[in-house]
């Protein structure tokens, strides 16, 4: 049986539930990835993606070793609360739905994380005018 969930670590409201989960399940660190992204939302990802790491350009995906942005907090290393490649995923069959349904989750899911990102200091303030750049 697995069970199969997300979490990342900036998420300290559950930490005592994460450490009794941790003392008995096995877990697997998955890091984002650009190889699951659709066409239409790699230039997106990046640009997410720079909110946590500088060395988006030069980063070997199969061996990653990532640089901290000037984005993010000292307290909290890129991998732990970057956004994953999930949000970047589209099964549509155009170009057009997927550009559309991408645009919903920036608006709805993406925009709004990094804003409480902000909120809560893992990202500083420095990173909202790129945050509200963001678009399709």
């Amino acid at each position: 049986l697995f069970i199969i969930g997300t979490m990342n670590t900036a998420d300290r409201s559950v930490g005592h539930i994460d450490y009794a989960i941790r003392r008995r399940f096995a877990f697997a660190d998955i890091l984002p990835s650009k190889t699951p992204i659709h066409p239409i939302a790699e230039n997106l990802f990046k640009s997410v993606s720079e909110l946590f790491i500088k060395n988006y350009d030069t980063i070997d995906w199969d061996k990653p070793v990532f640089e901290r942005s000037d984005f993010i907090a000292s307290d909290f290393r890129p991998e732990d609360v970057w956004v994953g490649h999930s949000y970047f995923i589209s099964l549509k069959e155009t170009n057009d739905e997927a550009k559309a349904e991408l645009q919903v989750k920036l608006d709805f899911e993406i925009k709004p994380l990094l804003k409480e990102y902000l909120k809560d200091g893992l990202l500083l303030a420095t990173a909202e005018e790129k945050i509200n750049s963001l678009h399709v």
